[in-house]
């Protein structure tokens, strides 16, 4: 095993997380139970992912119809789409789904940065969610391979692009 090139950065759990989980180390038996559990996993992602998936949907499709209207907050419109991503990417990989936690990382780095849901934004998503939804229907699991990186870097392109022509709109 190789040794980190930067220091290990140790993060103290607030409170509320120490509560729950306790202080100090965690026995390695039931680390090493955790591990089995989730390498032995018989659950179907697709019936789980199906749920955050159509949740994504609805909101892209809230989105799209209020456009202009502001009937529903900006942040409001954010969430109900950053809810969802943040479930698909937290699940995925537990279920191998390496590609979907790449492209979900992907997608909350960018939710995480738009102030406004324009129509460009809300494209982004709808093409964001359409993809997810082609891989976890295939059950392609893994990080795709070469498809999978060329995934990966359309859609940090496409974020890249919205950005790019957001900030020269503003100058």
């Amino acid at each position: 095993m190789t040794e980190p090139t930067q220091p290990v950065k140790i993060i103290k759990a607030n409170t509320q997380l120490q509560s729950k989980a306790g202080i100090g180390e965690v026995d390695t038996a039931r680390v090493e139970k955790a591990e089995k559990v989730i390498q032995n996993n018989t659950e179907d992602f697709v019936e789980i992912a199906s749920g955050f998936l159509s949740r994504l949907e609805d909101s892209v499709t809230r989105a799209r119809d209020d456009h202009g209207k502001n009937d529903l907050p900006m942040p409001g419109k954010i969430a109900g789409m950053t809810q969802p991503v943040m479930e698909l990417k937290a699940n995925a990989r537990m279920f191998k789904y390496d590609l979907v936690t790449a492209l979900a990382n992907v997608m909350l780095g960018f939710l995480e940065n738009i102030k406004d849901l324009d129509k460009d934004a809300i494209e982004i998503v709808a093409a964001h969610h359409t993809t997810l939804k082609i891989i976890i229907m295939k059950k392609m699991k893994g990080d795709g391979g070469t498809n999978g990186a060329l995934l990966r870097t359309e859609l940090e392109d496409a974020c890249e692009r919205y950005f790019k022509r957001r900030s020269g709109a503003q100058a």
